[in-house]
């Protein structure tokens, strides 16, 4: 890969990274309600399946999506359902004084997510097509992306964290935190239209 085009990989995710997304949304209304320390299993959660993701796409399974073309819709309607339970719990959430079983997503729930989020795949996918050739060694190309991809994660997952850990101190009552686990299940419900109508 030549440097121009890692250049463009950079910026491209970059800005990918830290736009508005089910991910970053998720992690800002995790922290907002539970605080920055119990979000910290689903930020890893995220960077994990991210990872796992780009490296399993990058071996081949890319070429598999693509040899059978009917997972892509099996990953869309076990992505919807699951965006669309995750949008119920938030819309739900209260303080988490008054919710004993209240709990933010786990490591396993975040990471699985990130393999059967369509869009997500498909993004990985046309990365690892358009900068990892066939004719070469796969994993010396594919440990580039893996590793910066995961930065960009870790660097966006953080910021929109810290957004949620600041935003749930300035809701001091209940009624504004509500409203704002309002909006931002409205925004996640929002995310799932282009993958549920792709």
């Amino acid at each position: 890969m030549d440097t121009t085009s890692f250049l463009g990989i950079i910026l491209f995710v970059g800005i990918l990274a830290v736009t508005p997304g089910p991910n970053n949304l998720m992690l800002a209304a995790s922290a907002a309600n539970f605080g920055f320390r119990r979000t910290i299993p689903h930020i890893c959660g995220v960077m994990t399946g991210i990872a796992a993701m780009v490296l399993a796409i990058g071996l081949g399974m890319g070429a598999l999506l693509k040899s059978f073309p009917f997972l892509d819709e099996v990953m869309r309607v076990f992505s919807t359902l699951f965006l669309l339970y995750l949008s119920w719990r938030i819309a739900t959430a209260g303080r988490l004084a008054a919710q004993a079983n209240a709990r933010p997503l786990s490591f396993l729930a975040a990471a699985s997510f990130q393999l059967i989020n369509p869009k997500g795949v498909s993004f990985f996918a046309s990365v690892t097509a358009a900068h990892v050739s066939a004719d070469a060694p796969l994993l010396p190309q594919v440990i580039p992306l893996v590793f910066l991809l995961s930065i960009f994660t870790m660097i966006s997952a953080l910021i929109w964290s810290l957004f949620g850990t600041v935003i749930g101190r300035l809701l001091t009552n209940d009624r504004t935190l509500k409203i704002f686990n309002l909006i931002m299940a409205g925004l996640l419900v929002a995310c799932i239209i282009p993958i549920a109508f792709a």
